[in-house]
């Protein structure tokens, strides 16, 4: 029987005990014997998580808020959060960004947090498809995906424990979704625990304002949203920390761009 995690199965492993896989018609750890379930060839290593986990999920997995991310909500949302109202940072400069900084090692190149797919074409285009593993914990979000990437593959997953062996992959780029979750620190060791040695990171986030007025309307945007800004340094002690070197830093407004990579042994 064909698996469905096709010829990337190799790389992922219960995201739960880190176990190899039995292959099948749904995956099941060796070890703990849990199965994962496969819904029109998407294999959910998050079963247990559902649209009522929290307010965030719940916004993610609507239909009418997935159907306007790319075409609205999404510009007006970097608009905001970048303080990007003189348009420096664009779609086409994101795509240049991974053009000039995404350099895979050998292996898998994982799309984390891909949200409805705009960059993972972006991605498939620089990599090619069969690299490419998209992941989301939005079930919405990838069936929008899917639906623009037909022949791309999709696992729903958690960032923060991912279903990927140790040193499995040759890249991971995580854009526009860093400030979303709960724990990032935690979702970047689990990159650096993924990476394989020369392996690269890019990441599009946010940066925190000195200013105090738009200071006051990142925290509450934090604190009402669950978006949160980040401090340069910050970012680079927890890159360290997990690992990995800081290879560039930037970005306009407050966009911040970064790559990281982990050292090659």
């Amino acid at each position: 029987m064909t698996s469905p995690l096709q010829a990337h199965a190799l790389a992922f492993v219960c995201p739960r005990c880190r176990a190899k896989l039995r292959e099948g018609a749904e995956p099941t750890c060796s070890q703990c014997g849990t199965a994962f379930p496969v819904q029109d060839g998407v294999v959910d290593f998050v079963p247990e998580l559902n649209a009522s986990t929290n307010v965030s999920q719940a916004i993610l997995e609507n239909p009418m808020f997935v159907a306007l991310y790319e075409p609205l909500i999404r510009v007006n949302f970097v608009r905001l959060m970048a303080r990007n109202f003189n348009g420096a940072l664009t779609p086409e400069l994101e795509d240049a960004y991974l053009q000039k900084h995404l350099r895979p090692v050998d292996g898998p190149v994982l799309d984390l947090a891909c949200g409805a797919g705009r960059w993972t074409r972006t991605l498939a285009e620089l990599v090619g498809l069969e690299r490419l593993i998209a992941l989301d914990l939005s079930r919405a979000m990838l069936d929008a995906a899917k639906e623009a990437l037909p022949h791309a593959f999709f696992v729903r997953g958690n960032a923060q424990q991912l279903p990927l062996a140790d040193a499995s992959l040759g890249a991971v780029s995580c854009w526009n979704s860093l400030q979303l979750l709960p724990d990032p620190p935690q979702a970047l060791r689990e990159v650096a625990r993924c990476l394989r040695p020369g392996g690269v990171f890019t990441c599009f986030t946010y940066r925190r304002t000195r200013e105090p007025l738009y200071g006051y309307f990142q925290s509450t945007f934090a604190r009402n949203g669950g978006v949160r800004p980040f401090d340069e340094e910050e970012l680079r002690q927890w890159l360290t920390q997990a690992g990995l070197v800081v290879d560039d830093l930037g970005g306009p407004n407050l966009a911040l761009l970064f790559t990281a990579r982990k050292p090659a042994a």
